[in-house]
């Protein structure tokens, strides 16, 4: 409880409860989904579909192009390469 009223800043409010800003919230929060699917088995459709994924990234990063079909929001699978 920070004690604060209705009409203080946000953004003071979240630096004195020692909240992360919400780009670094995504971006973890990406991170342990990212993590989370690598720990499934390797038959779980779920992984199947991120690996396939991440491998079709890689071809077109290579290849120069870029892919719609994959989230632009999220650095994970760049992270996990």
């Amino acid at each position: 409880m920070l004690g604060a009223f209705k009409g203080s800043p946000s953004q003071a409010i979240e630096i004195e409860a020692s909240i992360p800003p919400p780009r670094i919230r995504f971006e973890k929060l990406c991170n342990s989904y990212a993590l989370k699917i690598l720990k499934f088995k390797e038959n779980h459709v779920i992984k199947k579909g991120y690996i396939e994924e991440v491998n079709k990234d890689k071809d077109e990063l290579a290849a120069g192009t870029s892919s719609n079909s994959s989230p632009k929001n999220c650095n994970s699978s760049l992270a996990l390469r």
